[in-house]
């Protein structure tokens, strides 16, 4: 199994070595046993985060729910801080209530370490959130990184400074000193095979003390010794520190910093300044592509070797799935774009890029790799924000971008936040704005999955209304099914088919393969097998399935397979419904829709049940039930959802006993979700 599986926190895995900062580390590690809130603070530029999730993982197996990294330093709209917080903590909430009260409310049953990194961006919706936290979840630890304290009561502070520079005699012994540590771990990281004689190690003592022990400027300059030996590179940095002191009677740390990294500006090439200056209009993480797409033109070819290059000076840092920029860095790349004259080019490439990759997304979505679209549109969320956020909402920008991200706010789970940015920019739009009606479904889409019936239903009666008006009959079938999906809801099953049935003649007049049309199919089957039709609903599955192995889908196949085990179930077909299920299960597992998991877990333990199997029955329960509670799930609650279940916990504990029952239950919910999903297949 996985060192840090994705159910029990995020922290990154270090990719260079952790360099000094002991005792800091076991400050932390012994404040977190102290007090509820700890908030390291700090200059920019001392290694503040590294210290956080060094003692996060020291300390990790204390917390049962997991140890969570948020990442602050690209996000603007303090709005949004709750849904990001919930976002990475893989929580999911249908209801329509605050964001922050879900939250706090999901939280107060959890034990975890919540890691707020670079919260002074964001300090007023810091503060305000993180009052709730502790006031409310008494089972959580916060540790909050920041160049200021939050302010809060109760709150203890660990002030991290740059390290002692070497003294003048100490060249000699750099296990005595940090700062010369950092300096030579990564000069031979940069410089392979480097070799420094007594000279060698004497200038870099001198670098280190000039730099004041800042870590992150240590680290640059050690980046740049492959363009000069050590002791040219201490004369040239010390020369430039004359300068600077003649001018100012005291140069601050800050300054110091500032000046160590103009100067690693001027020491590299010209096409590493300039994607240095264009990369900083990323917020957050980005992509080879995205550096590609937005950066690169005739005057900066070759962007994927310069990504490189700056990996190797440390001003990028490599994370999951690409790079991204430190504060410090990416803010004097944003004063370099201005003074360039580009800030407002790369905005609309930004722009541009972010619109194209959700169209790219909706797209594709109906095909073999909704896997890694998945993971690009959860790990592309900071910057989408920046776009929806910096476009006007009711401009045709927005509405485009807002309605295209269907996916990441229905498919993927992030209701609240597709609701706000979605209702933001229906209200501004203009009524003539051609993808408008794509909007009002999507809203709709969403509105329903949070429970809002009769709000979904009203957006997609409008949306149908419009799309007809306009002769728009792609978005006419969604907002079709919608309304086939409020009826099956709603409970007027005999509205359900023939609602499905416009939807499928809407697609054909539109001449378009979307991933609607499997699920109205799989809407219809779900319909008839509340009605008792269980036949009908397998031939209905059938041609559904069709529809999704000629695409490679899988999301859509998935439900349909659920469905399809309540369908063959209802026939007696154990085996069948069995296998239906666990295809079922395996395929939600792989995309990380929680939801799917647990409703295939709970249909299992019904055919358990059913089998006269209480042993696997109870287990089963039991990691459902951890799994509905673990991602803030709510069990469906219509009677048509809930009775197996309810029958099967009967059945399980005539067979088992009440004692038993309990027993075996707990083993179940005791089971880590990869175990219980293992055990649930075999």
């Amino acid at each position: 199994m996985e060192r840090n599986p994705w159910w029990r926190g995020n922290l990154p895995p270090e990719t260079s070595s952790f360099v000094g900062r002991e005792a800091e580390v076991r400050e932390l590690v012994k404040l977190l046993d102290e007090a509820p809130l700890t908030t390291v603070i700090g200059p920019e530029g001392v290694g503040k985060s590294r210290i956080a999730v060094k003692a996060a993982e020291e300390c990790r197996d204390a917390y049962l729910d997991g140890v969570w990294l948020v990442e602050l330093s690209g996000e603007r709209n303090g709005d949004l801080l709750a849904h990001t917080v919930a976002a990475v903590l893989g929580f999911r909430d249908d209801s329509t209530r605050s964001q922050t009260d879900v939250l706090v409310e999901f939280l107060a049953r959890k034990r975890l370490l919540l890691l707020l990194d670079t919260c002074e961006r964001l300090l007023p919706a810091c503060r305000l959130l993180v009052t709730r936290i502790l006031a409310e979840a008494p089972g959580v630890r916060i540790v909050a990184t920041s160049r200021q304290p939050l302010g809060l009561t109760g709150e203890a502070l660990l002030s991290v400074e740059p390290f002692r520079p070497p003294d003048p005699e100490g060249a000699g012994h750099p296990e005595r000193n940090d700062a010369l540590r950092l300096f030579l771990d990564r000069a031979r990281a940069a410089v392979p095979g480097l070799r420094l004689d007594d000279e060698g190690m004497r200038a870099a003592a001198r670098i280190c003390r000039r730099l004041d022990g800042i870590p992150l400027a240590v680290e640059l300059a050690a980046g740049q010794l492959g363009a000069m030996p050590p002791e040219r590179f201490a004369e040239r940095l010390e020369s430039r520190f004359a300068a600077l002191s003649a001018n100012r009677a005291l140069v601050s740390q800050h300054q110091t910093l500032r000046t160590a990294v103009g100067w690693t500006h001027e020491l590299c090439a010209p096409a590493e300044r300039l994607l240095w200056a264009r990369a900083s209009v990323f917020a957050g993480g980005f992509d080879t592509e995205a550096a590609v797409q937005v950066c690169g033109d005739e005057q900066l070819p070759g962007v994927p070797d310069l990504l490189a290059a700056l990996v190797d000076k440390s001003l990028l840092i490599r994370v999951p799935g690409g790079y991204r920029q430190l504060d410090t860095i990416r803010e004097y790349g944003r004063e370099q774009l201005v003074r360039l004259g580009e800030a407002d080019l790369l905005a609309e490439r930004h722009r541009r890029y972010y619109l194209d990759l959700a169209r790219r997304a909706d797209a594709d979505w109906y095909g073999p790799d909704q896997e890694r679209w998945a993971r690009r549109l959860n790990s592309a969320i900071t910057n989408l924000r920046v776009v929806l956020d910096s476009c006007a909402p009711g401009g045709p920008f927005s509405t485009e971008l807002a309605g295209a991200l269907w996916i990441l706010w229905f498919c993927l789970g992030r209701l609240r936040e597709g609701r706000y940015y979605m209702k933001r920019t229906i209200e501004a739009a203009s009524p003539a704005d051609p993808g408008l009606p794509k909007l009002l479904w999507a809203d709709g889409c969403v509105a329903m999955a949070q429970g809002d019936l009769e709000s979904g239903r009203r957006r997609a009666e409008t949306a149908l209304a419009t799309a007809l008006r306009w002769g728009d009959y792609e978005a006419a079938g969604h907002a079709q099914l919608r309304l086939a999906v409020r009826a099956l809801c709603a409970g007027a099953l005999e509205e359900v088919e023939p609602a499905v049935r416009r939807v499928r003649e809407y697609f054909r007049r539109a001449q378009t393969m979307t991933v609607s049309e499997p699920l109205a199919l799989v809407t219809a089957a779900m319909a008839a097998t509340w009605r008792g039709d269980f036949a009908k609903a397998i031939t209905t599955l059938e041609e559904a399935q069709d529809l999704c192995e000629s695409r490679g889908e899988r999301w859509a196949r998935a439900t349909g397979d659920y469905v399809l085990s309540i369908a063959q179930l209802g026939l007696g077909r154990l085996e069948e419904a069995e296998q239906a299920a666990r295809c079922s299960l395996a395929a939600k597992w792989r995309l990380r829709d929680t939801t799917g998991v647990a409703l295939a877990l709970d249909q299992l333990a019904v055919i358990a049940a059913v089998r006269g199997d209480g042993y696997r029955t109870a287990r089963l329960q039991g990691s459902g039930m951890r799994l509905w509670a673990a991602f803030g799930l709510r069990g469906f609650g219509s009677e048509s959802m809930s009775e197996p279940r309810t029958v099967a916990e009967r059945t399980a504990r005539q067979l088992l006993g009440d004692e038993t029952y309990d027993a075996v239950f707990a083993e179940g919910h005791d089971d880590d979700p990869d175990s219980a999903v293992a055990y649930a297949l075999d």
